[in-house]
Protein backbone atom coordinates (compact mmCIF):
# COMPACT_ATOMS: atom_id res chain seq x y z
CA UNK A 1 0.00 0.00 0.00
CA UNK A 2 2.89 2.35 0.68
CA UNK A 3 4.18 1.58 -2.81
CA UNK A 4 0.78 2.44 -4.31
CA UNK A 5 0.76 5.74 -2.43
CA UNK A 6 4.24 6.55 -3.69
CA UNK A 7 3.57 5.60 -7.31
CA UNK A 8 -0.01 6.88 -7.68
CA UNK A 9 0.38 9.92 -5.42
CA UNK A 10 -2.79 9.36 -3.43
CA UNK A 11 -3.39 12.29 -1.08
CA UNK A 12 -5.81 10.57 1.30
CA UNK A 13 -5.91 6.89 2.22
CA UNK A 14 -7.97 4.94 4.73
CA UNK A 15 -7.24 1.94 6.92
CA UNK A 16 -10.31 0.24 8.44
CA UNK A 17 -9.18 -2.03 11.27
CA UNK A 18 -5.88 -0.53 12.44
CA UNK A 19 -5.09 -2.84 15.38
CA UNK A 20 -1.31 -2.35 15.92
CA UNK A 21 -0.82 -0.09 12.90
CA UNK A 22 1.24 -2.41 10.73
CA UNK A 23 -0.56 -1.30 7.56
CA UNK A 24 -1.51 2.23 8.63
CA UNK A 25 1.88 3.56 9.73
CA UNK A 26 3.68 2.61 6.48
CA UNK A 27 0.94 4.46 4.60
CA UNK A 28 1.53 7.53 6.75
CA UNK A 29 5.27 7.28 6.16
CA UNK A 30 4.70 7.13 2.40
CA UNK A 31 2.55 10.25 2.65
CA UNK A 32 5.22 12.07 4.62
CA UNK A 33 7.95 11.17 2.14
CA UNK A 34 6.11 11.41 -1.18
CA UNK A 35 2.67 13.07 -1.17
CA UNK A 36 2.23 15.34 1.84
CA UNK A 37 -1.12 13.59 2.34
CA UNK A 38 -2.82 11.83 5.24
CA UNK A 39 -3.55 8.22 6.17
CA UNK A 40 -6.74 7.89 8.22
CA UNK A 41 -7.02 4.96 10.61
CA UNK A 42 -10.43 3.78 11.84
CA UNK A 43 -10.68 1.31 14.72
CA UNK A 44 -12.78 1.34 17.92
CA UNK A 45 -10.09 -0.63 19.78
CA UNK A 46 -12.93 -2.25 21.73
CA UNK A 47 -13.52 -5.79 22.98
CA UNK A 48 -17.21 -5.53 22.19
CA UNK A 49 -16.66 -4.37 18.61
CA UNK A 50 -13.88 -6.93 18.07
CA UNK A 51 -16.12 -9.92 18.82
CA UNK A 52 -16.86 -12.04 15.75
CA UNK A 53 -19.51 -14.73 15.37
CA UNK A 54 -19.71 -15.91 11.77
CA UNK A 55 -16.51 -17.95 11.46
CA UNK A 56 -17.52 -20.99 13.46
CA UNK A 57 -14.28 -22.89 12.97
CA UNK A 58 -12.28 -19.95 14.35
CA UNK A 59 -14.78 -18.63 16.91
CA UNK A 60 -13.19 -20.20 20.00
CA UNK A 61 -9.75 -18.92 18.96
CA UNK A 62 -11.11 -15.47 18.16
CA UNK A 63 -12.96 -15.31 21.48
CA UNK A 64 -9.76 -16.16 23.38
CA UNK A 65 -7.87 -13.50 21.44
CA UNK A 66 -10.45 -10.81 22.22
CA UNK A 67 -10.57 -11.64 25.92
CA UNK A 68 -6.78 -11.67 26.23
CA UNK A 69 -6.19 -8.42 24.35
CA UNK A 70 -5.87 -5.00 25.99
CA UNK A 71 -7.27 -2.87 23.18
CA UNK A 72 -6.94 0.37 25.11
CA UNK A 73 -3.20 -0.24 25.57
CA UNK A 74 -2.82 -1.07 21.88
CA UNK A 75 -4.56 2.17 20.87
CA UNK A 76 -2.20 4.21 23.04
CA UNK A 77 0.79 2.28 21.68
CA UNK A 78 -0.20 3.07 18.08
CA UNK A 79 -0.69 6.72 19.01
CA UNK A 80 2.75 6.76 20.65
CA UNK A 81 4.41 5.11 17.65
CA UNK A 82 2.75 7.63 15.33
CA UNK A 83 4.23 10.53 17.28
CA UNK A 84 7.63 8.87 17.75
CA UNK A 85 7.91 8.43 13.99
CA UNK A 86 7.01 12.10 13.41
CA UNK A 87 3.82 11.15 11.57
CA UNK A 88 1.30 13.29 13.42
CA UNK A 89 0.75 15.54 10.39
CA UNK A 90 0.23 12.57 8.09
CA UNK A 91 -1.77 10.13 10.22
CA UNK A 92 -5.14 10.63 11.90
CA UNK A 93 -6.60 8.01 14.26
CA UNK A 94 -10.37 7.81 14.61
CA UNK A 95 -11.26 5.64 17.59
CA UNK A 96 -14.77 4.78 16.49
CA UNK A 97 -16.72 2.20 14.53
CA UNK A 98 -16.45 2.04 10.77
CA UNK A 99 -20.14 2.98 10.45
CA UNK A 100 -19.65 6.13 12.53
CA UNK A 101 -16.50 7.00 10.60
CA UNK A 102 -18.29 6.58 7.27
CA UNK A 103 -20.95 9.05 8.40
CA UNK A 104 -18.23 11.51 9.45
CA UNK A 105 -16.43 11.22 6.12
CA UNK A 106 -19.64 11.67 4.13
CA UNK A 107 -20.50 14.81 6.09
CA UNK A 108 -17.00 16.21 5.64
CA UNK A 109 -16.91 15.42 1.91
CA UNK A 110 -13.67 13.47 2.25
CA UNK A 111 -12.86 10.75 -0.28
CA UNK A 112 -9.90 8.42 -0.67
CA UNK A 113 -7.54 7.16 -3.33
CA UNK A 114 -6.95 3.93 -1.43
CA UNK A 115 -9.10 2.12 1.11
CA UNK A 116 -7.96 -0.95 3.07
CA UNK A 117 -10.76 -3.01 4.67
CA UNK A 118 -9.59 -5.26 7.51
CA UNK A 119 -12.05 -4.64 10.34
CA UNK A 120 -14.58 -7.00 11.90
CA UNK A 121 -15.01 -9.99 9.58
CA UNK A 122 -18.64 -10.84 10.34
CA UNK A 123 -20.59 -10.84 7.08
CA UNK A 124 -23.11 -8.13 7.97
CA UNK A 125 -20.37 -5.77 9.16
CA UNK A 126 -18.22 -6.30 6.07
CA UNK A 127 -21.10 -5.94 3.66
CA UNK A 128 -22.02 -2.68 5.36
CA UNK A 129 -18.40 -1.52 5.16
CA UNK A 130 -18.45 -2.11 1.41
CA UNK A 131 -21.75 -0.24 1.05
CA UNK A 132 -20.50 2.65 3.19
CA UNK A 133 -17.02 3.08 1.80
CA UNK A 134 -17.20 2.17 -1.88
CA UNK A 135 -18.88 5.55 -2.60
CA UNK A 136 -16.00 7.24 -0.73
CA UNK A 137 -13.38 5.66 -3.00
CA UNK A 138 -12.21 7.99 -5.74
CA UNK A 139 -12.66 7.03 -9.39
CA UNK A 140 -9.55 5.07 -10.40
CA UNK A 141 -8.98 4.36 -6.70
CA UNK A 142 -7.74 1.13 -5.12
CA UNK A 143 -9.55 -1.04 -2.58
CA UNK A 144 -7.63 -3.71 -0.66
CA UNK A 145 -9.62 -6.41 1.12
CA UNK A 146 -8.03 -8.79 3.61
CA UNK A 147 -8.82 -12.43 4.47
CA UNK A 148 -10.71 -13.03 1.25
CA UNK A 149 -10.58 -16.80 1.77
CA UNK A 150 -12.84 -16.56 4.85
CA UNK A 151 -16.38 -17.76 4.25
CA UNK A 152 -17.81 -14.77 6.10
CA UNK A 153 -15.87 -12.39 3.81
CA UNK A 154 -17.12 -13.96 0.56
CA UNK A 155 -20.39 -11.98 0.23
CA UNK A 156 -18.54 -8.67 0.63
CA UNK A 157 -15.83 -9.86 -1.76
CA UNK A 158 -18.47 -10.76 -4.34
CA UNK A 159 -20.05 -7.30 -3.98
CA UNK A 160 -16.76 -5.59 -4.68
CA UNK A 161 -15.88 -7.94 -7.53
CA UNK A 162 -19.20 -7.16 -9.23
CA UNK A 163 -18.32 -3.46 -9.60
CA UNK A 164 -14.51 -3.29 -9.54
CA UNK A 165 -11.72 -5.05 -11.38
CA UNK A 166 -9.61 -7.46 -9.34
CA UNK A 167 -5.98 -6.63 -10.12
CA UNK A 168 -4.30 -9.04 -7.74
CA UNK A 169 -5.35 -11.84 -5.40
CA UNK A 170 -3.14 -14.08 -3.31
CA UNK A 171 -4.19 -16.75 -0.81
CA UNK A 172 -1.56 -19.02 0.70
CA UNK A 173 -0.01 -19.76 4.09
CA UNK A 174 1.10 -16.15 4.68
CA UNK A 175 -1.02 -14.07 2.26
CA UNK A 176 -4.78 -13.66 2.10
CA UNK A 177 -5.95 -10.52 0.29
CA UNK A 178 -7.19 -9.03 -2.96
CA UNK A 179 -6.60 -5.68 -4.65
CA UNK A 180 -9.42 -4.05 -6.64
CA UNK A 181 -9.42 -1.09 -9.03
CA UNK A 182 -12.44 1.22 -9.33
CA UNK A 183 -12.38 2.04 -13.01
CA UNK A 184 -14.67 2.54 -15.98
CA UNK A 185 -11.92 1.41 -18.37
CA UNK A 186 -12.48 -1.52 -20.68
CA UNK A 187 -11.63 -4.90 -19.10
CA UNK A 188 -8.77 -5.36 -21.54
CA UNK A 189 -7.13 -2.06 -20.57
CA UNK A 190 -4.07 -2.41 -18.34
CA UNK A 191 -2.92 0.76 -16.57
CA UNK A 192 0.77 1.63 -16.89
CA UNK A 193 1.25 0.95 -13.18
CA UNK A 194 -0.22 -2.56 -13.40
CA UNK A 195 3.33 -3.92 -13.24
CA UNK A 196 3.39 -3.03 -9.56
CA UNK A 197 1.36 -6.17 -8.90
CA UNK A 198 3.97 -8.86 -8.89
CA UNK A 199 5.82 -10.98 -6.36
CA UNK A 200 6.95 -7.85 -4.49
CA UNK A 201 3.43 -7.78 -3.01
CA UNK A 202 3.76 -11.32 -1.66
CA UNK A 203 5.09 -12.13 1.79
CA UNK A 204 7.45 -15.10 1.69
CA UNK A 205 8.68 -16.66 4.92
Amino acid sequence: MATLIRELRFRATLDIGVYRGRSLLPQALAHRRYTGGVAYGVDPWSKEEAKQHDNRCLKAELDRFVEATDFDAIYHDVDRLKSAAALDSHCLLLRTTSAAAASYFRESGLTFGLIHIDGNHDTAVLVQDVRDFEPLLDREGILVMDDVSWESVQPAYDMVASTMRCLFRRVDATNDYAVFWKTASAPSFAPPWHGLFREDFVINR
